[in-house]
This record gives structure tokens, C-alpha cells and sequence, in this order.
């Protein structure tokens, strides 16, 4: 039979967000002369949007101080891989002065783990210890700049948002070198997921844009993908119902990854309803896919389109403008197209500051497909 420890630590996991819960638990924790218990019950008072600032203070003063005391048990088998300090670059290329990893307790439980910038390599570590920490049962926000392999795990079930791979700038060059075959089956497991982000490459989309547990996920952005985009898949998913941000953004490619048939799906799935932000660049879009965007009806829906690097010219331009739906976007990105400044005058008399429209091609430039290697390569 269970004790009430694992009775009450069962129920947290199945249930996070139950507040009752975990003031049981904190009560539990402090009969047996844990102090996690305390360290539970100070965070919980921190959401009390009705403390004054003196008591914050306070609260804030004794969570620092648990933490210094306690913080490194609480993470058990991730301690030693969490806890390190910053590398001496023997070469000066890298300024790292604060250590590698970004971690958040919320409730007593480590709720979020982020290493965003990787100089020396860390993560591929952190990767092979998480399967086997109990201290992750509660994990929300997993950010990984690299790995060796994702190993999927029921402790990771309740995983809201994930990420591999360095954040990029979405108007800026970068470089990439994260392979990660294994992302469709570790995110197979995580039924909670609500943000996906992934700047990687090496692995099957099709596995990933079918799977059907992610019917709670919102955003959606992949990057770095050297592999056509079956966007077909992703849109004959009844799963994805809750999207509502999809950014892609291949690979540097000879040709394009996103095709216009994809895209045509894409535009017309029943299931992709809720969309407010929708991102295809690097495509062979052009004025054609204009007219899909347009006769799909998403412009009712959509706040944001970006169609950078989508092979669009001045025609294309008009067919957006002439839709009265267009003016309800909050922004169109069309830069890098073929737009001349009849094409970028027609979008402005429509969107005046919410239109991009920087850098436009030449014809003869468009022709040489350069712009695929814009953004994202190797």
C-alpha cells in the first residue's frame, strides 16, 4: 500500500496545478520536519498577488535562503549536472559568466530547466540523467541547445513547453549543427505539450506533424529542417485543433522544402482552425499561392502572415491587397520576394506600418534562388 507521501506526490503529477494538493503536501512535508515543506508553502505565498511589498520581501529573503541550504538535495540525481559553473575558454572566442543552466522551482518542484547558449557543450549530459530523475515528475519548460540523444520517459509527462536547439533570430543569420533523430519519439510522450520548438534537424517530419497526442499544443515552429515539409500530414491531423502559431523555416536547400501543394493543404485543413500566426518561408509560394491564401478564407483568421522568401511579385502583391481581409493583419512580412515598389505601394496603401516589405529581389535574382540559402544554414 502507497504511503502518503507517494499518495500525495501521485496526485501532484497527475494533477500540477491542484493547489489543494500541494498545501497538503507542504503540511505532510513539515509534520515530518522537511523543509521542503516550508520552501513549498513560502512559493505559494509568492502567488498571492494580494502581499504587500514588505511581505514579499520577506518571502522572497526566505525562498533564497532555502534554497542555499537545501536547493542541491532537492535536485537530486541533476544536482552535479545543474549546479556547474561557467568553463575558462582556454582561446578568449566565448565571454560565459554566469552558469550554463537556467533552473526554476515553482511550488516546491523543479518546473523549468533552460540552457539557451552552448559554447562549451553542455546538455547531452542533462539528456541521459533526466530519464532517471524523480525530480523532473513536474518539469513544465525543458530548453536544450543540444543533445546526443532524447530518451523518451514517463517522468517528462508533464512537460508544457520544449525545445532544442539555440533560438534563432528571426532576422538574422545563424548556424546550426544539432542532428536529433529521436525528436518525434520523445515527443510522442508528452501528452501536456503546449509549445514546441525545435532548431534542429535529422529527423522525420512526417512521424512528427502525425503524431496524435498533441492535442493541447498551441505553437508550433520548426527550423533548420533539411527534408521536405509534408505539410499535407500536419494538416490532416485532427490533433493539432489548438494550433495557433505555425512557423517554419527550412534548411539552406537547392531547391525549396516548402512546395505550394503542401502549402495549398496546409490552407484548406479543417482541423487548423484556430491559426493567428502562420510562417512559411524559404517556398515556391508566388503569386499562385497569393490566390490559395486568399480563396482559403484564413486571412479572417490570421493576425500575423509572414511569406519571406516566398518567390511573390508584384502580382501577387495585388491579389493580397484586393482582399479586404487583409487589412485585418496586425502584420505581413513579405520581404525578400520579387516586389517591386508598384507591389510594395499597393500592400502599404492597406497596411501602411504593419507591412515588411524590406530587401525585395531583382527577377534575375529570383531566378538563381539564393534567397534559399537566407536565414538558416550551415
Amino acid at each position: 500500500m502507497p504511503s502518503l507521501r507517494d499518495a500525495l506526490e501521485a496526485a501532484l503529477v497527475e494533477d500540477p496545478d491542484d493547489l489543494a494538493t500541494h498545501r497538503a503536501y507542504a503540511d505532510y512535508l513539515q509534520e515530518q520536519g522537511d523543509p521542503r515543506g516550508e520552501f513549498i508553502q513560502v512559493q505559494l505565498a509568492l502567488e498571492d498577488t494580494e502581499r504587500t511589498p514588505e511581505e514579499r520581501q520577506e518571502l522572497e529573503r526566505r525562498e533564497r535562503e532555502l534554497l542555499d541550504a537545501h536547493g542541491r538535495k532537492w535536485l537530486g540525481v541533476l544536482a552535479d549536472e545543474l549546479q556547474l559553473r561557467p568553463v575558462d575558454d582556454p582561446w578568449g572566442v566565448f565571454e560565459v559568466t554566469e552558469p550554463p543552466y537556467e533552473i526554476r522551482f515553482t511550488r516546491g518542484w523543479l518546473n523549468g530547466i533552460v540552457l539557451r547558449n552552448n559554447p562549451f557543450g553542455y546538455g547531452p549530459r542533462l539528456s541521459r540523467l533526466l530519464p532517471q530523475a524523480s525530480e523532473s515528475r513536474l518539469l513544465r519548460e525543458l530548453v536544450l541547445a543540444t543533445v546526443e540523444k532524447l530518451i523518451p520517459s514517463p517522468l517528462l509527462a508533464n512537460l508544457r513547453i520544449f525545445q532544442l536547439g539555440e533560438t534563432v533570430d528571426d532576422y538574422q543569420d545563424a548556424s546550426n549543427n544539432v542532428w536529433c533523430e529521436d525528436v518525434p519519439d520523445f515527443v510522442a510522450t508528452l501528452p501536456h505539450l503546449e509549445i514546441l520548438r525545435l532548431f534542429a534537424h535529422g529527423y522525420d517530419p512526417a512521424k512528427l506533424f502525425a503524431l496524435p497526442n498533441l492535442t493541447n499544443l498551441r505553437v508550433l515552429q520548426v527550423y533548420h529542417l533539411l527534408a521536405l515539409h509534408p505539410l499535407e500530414v500536419l494538416a490532416e491531423n485532427g490533433a493539432l485543433g489548438q494550433l495557433t502559431h505555425l512557423l517554419l523555416h527550412p534548411h539552406a536547400s537547392l531547391d525549396p522544402l516548402i512546395d505550394l501543394a503542401s502549402v495549398r493543404a496546409l490552407l484548406h485543413s479543417p482541423h487548423l482552425r484556430n491559426l493567428t500566426h502562420l510562417q512559411i518561408r524559404c517556398s515556391d509560394l508566388g503569386d499562385v499561392g497569393c490566390t490559395e491564401i486568399v480563396t482559403s478564407g484564413i486571412l479572417k483568421r490570421l493576425n500575423v502572415l509572414d511569406l519571406r522568401h516566398g518567390e511573390i511579385t508584384d502580382a501577387g502583391a495585388r491579389i493580397l491587397a484586393d482582399c479586404p481581409d487583409l487589412r485585418r493583419l496586425e502584420r505581413l512580412d513579405i520581404a525578400r520576394n520579387g516586389l517591386t515598389q508598384t507591389g510594395i505601394d499597393a500592400l502599404h496603401r492597406v497596411l501602411s506600418e504593419k507591412l515588411w516589405a524590406d530587401d525585395q529581389q531583382s527577377a534575375g535574382e529570383l531566378t538563381q534562388r539564393q534567397y534559399l540559402y537566407e536565414g538558416v544554414f550551415e
